[in-house]
């Protein structure tokens, strides 16, 4: 026989079953967690989130570049081309023309430049003979006149000329606080991105601690469920196997009786009758079993003419190795029953989940029906309030506009001049939302000097009239009260290191929205109660914070 046709062993056959097993135990696990990446994959959230949020973001992509294509069709038909080449033409007769106005405007400039010129020497030429014709009193006068000009103007040129080396002065330490507060920018943005590249590295090392976490818990699920599955069946096949004990002891100890019961009956005396009756069961026995011998072989017979083989070991190897093919496929059929019965389990629980999730989608349906109405409503009505709020910004820029042109007036009531602020007001000196406090300023100042000259009037007035009845230029109590300047109130300007370890100390990894006006005020006065008011209020030298110490020391080296 050839190696192909011999039979299976019990070991071979215990082999193959594993194997199936080992199989059918991996495709299960690649099932369950090709189940789970799709309830992942299918969710908004998480991980895997991330590839709907793309696709999303592709799909968009996808949209714009045929919305692009199609703009290039449009762009590219024969009515489009016949429209550009028209406005071409047109473009170019327009040049044309554009350039014969410019030629003609240069020689029209050249010409009102030489009546300019003419002008101008004509009139040269009348100041030169007006010039000649001077009497002495005039001469006089004119020096008088220039010397008193002379000195008013080195007057002012002392004056300006002390401002501008003020100004120089202060702009100098500027420079260097600049220098100083730039330098201590740099390091402290150096720092920043180290600690930003930190703490990126440290939340993808968290990422990867909490993938690996999932997939471990993930394990030790199914092997716990595995572990409970083999507990309940060693629990089972253990009660199997002490009842099996209990019956074996039961039968042993009922044998040991009946041995002991025969024994006993064969120690009695026998009976002649009973020695014939029981020749006769034997004769009866051999007669009985001649008779099964003589149909054995008959069978015997036919089972070597039905095989045309006259070995009988073959015969009952043939047999056997029948019957084992025979048991093999009665267990491959009951395999097979088994996976379709489960298949049909897995339908059935399927088609349940996907009737739950049309359910699921018609309340969502709904659901957003609900939402989009009342989102309508709620844009109705946000409309409505900012119609409301157009309103009143328009009556309340009608009234800053009165009270702009109320500014205005007051400023030529008082005589206002714009010289101090006319640099950074350029070319449009009139009074608008963004310089009017710079006329403000001003004005202010001007009442503040008109307050003081009143007030020294009206005291040399008292002092001179002792006996009438008081009588005051300006109410007492409509007196604005003098403002000082920072410096006077206050030694030292706000330290900037407490300030941006304030502002970057609770900094957070997520989008900020700005605080509201009632949020701030909060804050502020949370702030006041808890700190002081002059916390911040001291030189980088007296700062007790540990990046103070090093500008320090970068000073000093």
């Amino acid at each position: 026989m050839s190696k192909t046709n011999l039979p299976l062993t019990d070991e071979e056959k215990f082999e193959l079953a594993l194997q199936t097993e080992q199989e059918l135990a991996r495709l299960t696990r690649t099932y369950t967690i090709l189940e789970r990446n799709r309830a992942e994959f299918l969710q908004t959230g998480g991980a895997c989130g991330k590839l709907a949020k793309h696709k999303k973001v592709l799909d968009i992509f996808k949209k714009e570049q045929r919305n692009i294509l199609t703009d290039l069709a449009v762009a590219s038909a024969e009515a489009k081309i016949k429209d550009d080449e028209k406005l071409s033409k047109k473009l170019g007769y327009l040049l044309v023309e554009c350039d014969e106005f410019d030629d003609d405007i240069k020689q029209e400039k050249n010409h009102t430049k030489e009546i300019e010129f003419q002008i101008q020497m004509m009139k040269k030429k009348a100041l030169e003979l007006s010039a000649k014709q001077i009497s002495e009193d005039k001469h006089q006068q004119r020096i008088i006149k220039s010397e008193k000009t002379v000195q008013t103007l080195e007057n002012k040129l002392e004056v300006q000329m002390k401002k501008f080396c003020a100004i120089c002065s202060e702009n100098r330490n500027l420079r260097y606080e600049l220098q100083h507060l730039l330098n201590e920018r740099n390091e402290f943005n150096k720092i920043w991105d180290k600690l930003i590249k930190n703490l990126c590295i440290g939340k993808k090392f968290m990422i990867d601690l909490i993938e690996q976490a999932t997939i471990a818990y993930d394990q030790r699920e199914e092997w716990v469920s595995k572990l409970q599955f083999l507990r309940t069946k060693a629990h089972n096949d253990l009660l199997a196997h002490i009842q099996d004990r209990r019956e074996l002891q039961r039968k042993q100890d009922n044998d040991l009786k009946l041995q002991e019961f025969f024994a006993v009956k064969g120690q009695k005396r026998f009976m002649k009758d009973l020695e014939s009756i029981q020749i006769k069961k034997r004769e009866e026995n051999k007669a009985i079993i001649e008779k099964k011998l003589e149909q054995y072989l008959e069978m015997l017979v036919m089972i070597k003419e039905f095989t045309n083989e006259s070995n009988i070991p073959d015969i009952a190897k043939n047999f056997l190795n029948q019957e084992e093919e025979n048991f093999a496929m009665f267990k491959y059929v009951n395999n097979l029953n088994k996976q379709m019965e489960g298949m049909s389990d897995i339908l059935t629980q399927l088609y349940k989940d996907i009737d739950e999730e049309e359910v699921l989608q018609e309340n969502r349906a709904k659901q957003q029906e609900d939402a989009l109405k009342k989102l309508e409503k709620e844009v109705d009505e946000y409309t409505k309030k900012a119609n409301k709020k157009e309103d009143e910004l328009k009556t309340v820029e009608k009234k800053l506009n009165v009270i702009l042109s109320g500014i205005e007036t007051l400023f030529r009531l008082f005589r206002c001049s714009n010289d101090p602020i006319i640099l950074m007001l350029g070319h449009n000196e009139t009074i608008h939302y963004h310089n009017v406090l710079l006329y403000l300023q001003v004005l202010e100042k001007n009442i503040q000097d008109a307050l003081v000259t009143v007030h020294y009037r009206e005291k040399r007035n008292m002092k001179k009239k002792a006996g009438r009845s008081e009588t005051y230029i300006v109410r007492q109590d409509i007196r604005p009260h003098m403002i000082y300047p920072i410096e006077k109130i206050c030694n030292t300007s706000p330290c900037p290191l407490c300030i941006e370890h304030d502002l970057v100390s609770d900094v957070i990894d997520e989008l900020q929205f700005a605080y509201t006006k009632s949020e701030i005020q909060e804050k502020l006065r949370t702030r006041l109660q808890i700190e002081g008011p002059e916390t911040g209020l001291h030189n980088v030298s007296a700062c007790h914070l540990p990046k103070s110490r090093q500008i320090i020391q970068k000073r000093y080296q």
